[in-house]
């Protein structure tokens, strides 16, 4: 019974022969020997080959070959008279373990120990060991080296190093080092590091590690007890994480069933307390943080509180009791955990019971949990325990379990080109899916390649999680990459020549050993003729591998083809003007050309000349052709004469007439120009006539005449270019350009330049050309190159003004010639009274810019106008105040001005207002500050 046991999809390294299962005896045999020197090595011209070699064992009538390839176990029949096999082509990444058993007639068996044969390619690397520095920033890893190598000495190891959030690859390099380095990561971020090891064979096996976010590690050690004096009040300290960064604050979560508090205690602390009420029991927990997040949990619980019983002291005799003293102990129990079981990669696939122990160096545990069974999947599944003395002093261990009892699920997909029969042509690959949503996939079979061929093969695969579970995905497969057989057979006669004379039939014949034959092509008949005529059949398999066959035959029964083609200068009237060449073309789609006759060129003129060539094909058969040809080459003969009356300068006046004359002695004349009157102008014009004869060949005179009775073309250009306005400022000079396309220019004027000043001034200038004829033209110009004149009008230069008078002044601008563009702006400028103004900035529309103009004068108090304003202001002083506050100006006494002037604003009746005041007062001080 043929049969193929594949416990996990590897490689290609299975044997496609016939293989069986060992049959169990039913009853008590003496069974076979077990065949002894078993060698199993790698051949030395080909270590991609295995050879496994055994002694013959005495009464075997089979052997077994056992091949465990990785997880793929191979089982074959094997003849009593074979002692060697050879595995062809196991996979490089693969170790094998064989073995040999000697089967007898009755099925019993013995088999060998397994030999095991390493792959060729190296083992994973060791203990590697990522991190960070520089606050995170840079990913570091080291490793050792794998325990094997390889069959050839290792080349490298490739690190490719890839951010996990987005998939994106920062680093992909080989190198012989054992550690890895790359800086500029994010803190924030968690990255994979994946090492391979290569050596010549390969690269096959990966060592991946997970670089985690940059962030503290859990705090340990978590002491949670009531305070014995009070204890609603909840003690709790911890240890600061052995390794990573260090935290930046710890939270504290606290609540009766779940956390539902939390509480911020800074990293310069390891303990807090909180109040907890103590008829509840609440759990607890301490978390590290940084920037970059937290830890996983300590967790702890806190029970309900229950006071310390107290034995009373009989009156007569002091009795020790057991129990302590309330608030003589406050040193908490200890609390320690015992498994039932042990992990497999850190996760149970099956209910763990965890035990608990305690102790307490005052002799009295009051309260041990008791023991907890574990039986709920999860990757953190935290239990706590608390002990508690008799003093009410507690500590709690939490223990966080991962436990897995599920199965992994996996999924098998043929890759490949599958066709409707359910064949595969080229060798499928079977890709696996694995998952598992709670310890996630230990292992995954890789993608495999089916390159053994035949019907029904089972292919399977097995998924293995963290904590330990299984799961089997199996494909069946029907492999045919072989193409069928295809032979072709002629049926029909041949002559001595190789020439078959009769229609020869082409018959076919296919196999296949695999899939079987498909199609097979039908007798193919020949009845055309032709040289090398190919026949092709193709055969198609049920697997649709294809295969192709042809056979190569001359038929021949027809005459050959000659055709004959002239070559040379033929015109319209089918006259050859340069002597033809007849190429003669043979052609036989059969037996070929024998002979084919030679060109043939004809150089005599004449007409109706014949050319005849005759062709022979190798079977003997002729066919011929012929031409007939008209020949002339020699071109007609022409003449001009003119007609017309020429002046004494060489000039035409009137329009000349030419006249042309043609002759031909062969085919004779087919076109003789016409008489033609020339009556454009110009000098040197040449009017020319071709003849042509029969043949086309042609002939050509020609002519010289000049023409001309138009006057010159006179144009005139000036020199500059005048403002937007059309003014210009300096003397423009215009220049004169004179042609003639007939007779030429004779005269042309000279350059005029225009100095004057004005508007529409009119420059003129005449050409003549060598026939006498004028042509006058004119520009008109405008000329201003005076800037305009600006006055300052409304102060006399030096004038004193009083500040209730100053002058209005402006700025005047005007221009006699092309006229005011831009008016002068007026700028004033003041200093202890003295007024500067300046006038500048005038154009005119030439653009002449005029000077600046500048005056002075000045805008001040005096004493005058000062007591006029005071008189004005106090009409109401008496003539004694008023002379002493003219006195005090005159002498410069302004403080004095100024007191006087202020006690004319007291009184029921004053003669001045504070306002009025303050104004005298500033005048009198401005009027000081010009003495």
């Amino acid at each position: 019974m043929d049969m193929r046991r594949l416990l996990a999809s590897v490689g290609t390294g299975t044997v496609a022969l016939t293989m069986t299962t060992v049959a169990i005896p039913t009853a008590a045999y003496a069974v076979p020997a077990v065949p002894k020197n078993l060698t199993v090595a790698r051949t030395t011209e080909d270590v991609h080959k295995i050879r496994v070699g055994w002694k013959a064992v005495e009464g075997a009538q089979s052997y077994t070959l056992d091949v465990i390839a990785g997880d793929v176990e191979s089982v074959l029949e094997l003849p009593a008279t074979t002692t060697e096999y050879t595995i062809d082509n196991p996979d490089p990444c693969t170790a094998y373990k064989v073995r040999v058993g000697a089967v007898d007639a009755t099925g019993a068996g013995a088999s060998t120990g397994y030999f095991s044969l390493r792959a060729l390619t190296p083992s994973a690397v060791m203990g590697m060991t990522p991190g960070r520095t520089d606050e995170g920033t840079t990913a570091t890893a080291v490793w050792r080296a794998p325990a094997w190598t390889g069959y050839t000495p290792l080349t490298g190891y490739r690190a490719v190093f890839v951010r996990l959030s987005d998939g994106a690859v920062l680093a992909d390099q080989t190198s012989t080092d054992t550690s890895f380095k790359y800086s500029g990561i994010d803190a924030s971020r968690a990255y994979t590091l994946a090492v391979t090891t290569v050596n010549e064979f390969g690269a096959c096996t990966t060592a991946k590690s997970l670089l985690d976010r940059y962030r503290p590690a859990d705090p340990t050690d978590l002491v949670v007890k009531r305070q014995a004096n009070a204890p609603e009040t909840v003690q709790m300290s911890w240890k600061a994480p052995a390794t990573g960064p260090p935290p930046t604050y710890y939270q504290v979560g606290y609540g009766t069933e779940k956390v539902t508090k939390t509480v911020r205690v800074e990293a310069t602390a390891t303990s807090t307390t909180v109040a907890l009420a103590t008829d509840k029991k609440w759990v607890v927990e301490v978390k590290a943080y940084n920037d970059n997040g937290g830890s996983s949990a300590v967790t702890g619980s806190v029970p309900v509180w229950e006071a310390p019983a107290v034995t009373p002291t009989p009156e007569v005799t002091p009795t020790p009791t057991a129990s302590p003293v309330p608030g003589e102990d406050r040193t908490p129990p200890t609390i320690t955990t015992t498994l039932s079981q042990k992990a497999v990669n850190g996760w149970f696939r099956t209910p763990v019971t965890i035990s608990f122990v305690c102790a307490d160096d005052s002799g009295v545990v009051a309260f041990c949990p008791a023991p907890v069974l574990a039986d709920t999947d999860g990757a953190a599944q935290r239990y706590s325990g608390t002990a508690r003395d008799g003093s009410g002093n507690t500590a709690t261990t939490t223990l966080t379990l991962k436990i897995d009892q599920k199965a992994p699920t996996i999924t098998g997909t043929v890759l490949g080109d599958r066709n409707a029969a359910g064949w595969f042509a080229a060798a499928p690959t079977v890709r696996y899916t694995c998952a598992d949503e709670t310890s996630l996939i230990f292992t995954c079979p890789p993608e495999t390649v089916i390159n053994s061929e035949g019907s029904g093969q089972q292919i399977s695969g097995i998924a293995l999680d963290k904590a330990g579970n299984t799961a089997t995905s199996t494909a069946i497969l029907n492999v045919d990459r072989t193409a069928p057989v295809i032979t072709a057979t002629v049926t029909g006669t041949k002559d001595a020549s190789g020439w078959y004379r009769t229609t020869p039939t082409v018959h076919f014949t296919c196999t296949d050993k695999t899939s079987g034959i498909a199609v097979c092509p039908a007798p193919t008949t020949l009845t055309n003729d032709g040289t090398a005529q190919t026949v092709t059949g193709t055969t198609t398999d049920n697997a649709g591998n294809t295969a192709t066959t042809k056979v190569t035959l001359d038929v021949d029964h027809t005459a050959p083809v000659v055709t004959a083609t002239v070559t040379g200068d033929k015109g319209e009237s089918g006259w050859y003007r340069t002597a033809p060449v007849v190429t003669f073309t043979c052609t036989d789609e059969a037996s070929g050309m024998a002979v084919c006759p030679a060109p043939v060129t004809l150089t005599t003129d004449g007409a109706a000349q014949t050319v005849t060539g005759e062709a022979v094909d190798s079977a003997g058969n002729t066919a011929t052709a012929k031409v007939v040809l008209d020949v002339d080459h020699t071109g007609p003969a022409i003449i001009a004469t003119v007609a017309g009356t020429k002046d004494a300068s060489g000039w035409y006046r009137t329009a000349p007439v030419v006249t042309f004359t043609c002759t031909d002695e062969a085919s004779g004349v087919a076109v003789c120009p016409a008489p033609s009157t020339l009556t454009a102008e110009g000098a040197a014009q040449v009017v020319t006539g071709t003849g042509t004869d029969n043949a086309g060949n042609t002939a050509t005179t020609k002519v010289t005449l000049d023409i001309d009775h138009t006057a010159p073309v006179v144009t005139a250009a000036v020199n500059t270019t005048p403002d937007s306005n059309g003014w210009y400022r300096t003397a423009p000079t215009v220049t004169f350009t004179c042609t003639d396309e007939g007779s030429g220019v004779a005269v042309c004027p000279a350059p005029t330049t225009l100095t004057a000043e004005g508007a529409a001034q009119v420059v003129t200038g005449t050409g003549t050309d060598n026939a006498g004829n004028t042509a006058t033209t004119k520009v008109t110009l405008n000329v201003d190159h005076t800037a305009p004149v600006v006055t300052i009008a409304g102060a006399v230069p030096g004038t004193v003004y009083g500040p209730d008078a100053p002058p209005t002044v402006s700025c005047l601008t005007a221009d006699a010639g092309s006229g005011v563009a831009v008016r002068s702006a007026i700028t004033r400028t003041e200093k202890r009274g003295l007024i500067t103004v300046i006038c500048a900035g005038a154009v005119d529309k030439a653009g002449n810019a005029a000077t600046a103009v500048q005056m002075s004068y000045s805008v001040r108090p005096t004493v005058e106008w000062l007591m006029t304003l005071t008189r004005k202001y106090a009409p109401g002083a008496s003539a004694t105040v008023l002379r002493q506050l003219e006195s005090d100006l005159n002498n410069g006494n302004t403080l004095a001005y100024v007191i006087r002037v202020s006690l004319l604003t007291l009184g029921n009746k004053p003669a001045l207002t504070s306002a009025q005041a303050s104004t005298l007062a500033k005048w009198a001080t401005e009027l000081a500050s010009y003495r």
